[in-house]
């Protein structure tokens, strides 16, 4: 009976070593699981952030070409009304000048007559005076005319014509008479305005009639 029981404490005992080495393997496993899970958690928590930022990036990105898209947009919309508006200008001043054209082709007649009526007033001054036979009531009576007749030229856009330089400029002015000189200084210079010009607005409805000197080498 002994060696029996001693075989069977024997035998009874040994199992216990390989649940040790059993629980041993199980925890080694146990933290191989562990770390390979916090090695994957902190492999997502690294990637996280990469993508989050390349999700920002690419909202950053979509966002900076629909506002560059509208800036586009917003260009074309301006440069088209500033070329609606400079093409309605335009055809309001082509208007503007075809009234006025018409206008001028209407009355321009009777501007030359009041013109002409002037020229004949300020004719009948000058030869009274010349003669001397100018009352004082018909200087006044002519200087009234002449006056009223200016205002109502002034009112429609009728104006003489300055002379702002004694040189000739055959844009305002008509050469009826031209005098000899022998001073190179004085060619093309007015020396006497025969007749006032007019004009409408821009347009000249009679050149200042005048005498000029012309050079003549000896």
């Amino acid at each position: 009976m002994g060696p029996k029981k001693e075989s069977q404490r024997f035998f009874s005992k040994a199992p216990q070593l390989p649940q040790k080495s059993q629980q041993a393997s199980r925890m080694s496993f146990l933290s191989r699981d562990r770390s390979a899970a916090t090695s994957k958690e902190v492999s997502k928590e690294v990637k996280s952030p990469d993508r989050q930022q390349q999700q920002v990036l690419s909202f950053l990105s979509g966002l900076q070409s629909n506002f560059t898209s509208l800036v586009r947009l917003v260009e074309k919309r301006l440069s088209y009304d500033k070329t609606k508006e400079v093409a309605f200008e335009r055809l309001y001043q082509e208007m503007d000048d075809l009234k006025q054209d018409q206008e001028l082709a209407h009355l321009r007649p009777l501007y030359i007559d009041l013109i002409l009526f002037h020229d004949r007033m300020e004719s009948i001054y000058k030869d009274a005076i010349d003669s001397g036979v100018l009352s004082p009531e018909l200087a006044d009576l002519l200087k009234s005319l002449n006056g009223e007749l200016m205002e109502i030229l002034y009112r429609r856009g009728v104006e003489p014509i300055i002379l702002t330089s004694y040189t000739f400029d055959p844009k305002y002015q008509e050469v009826v008479k031209i005098e000899p000189t022998f001073h190179p200084s004085e060619d093309n210079q007015i020396v006497d305005i025969v007749r006032n010009g007019f004009k409408y607005k821009d347009v000249i409805l009679r050149p200042t009639k005048v005498v000029i000197k012309k050079y003549q080498p000896k």
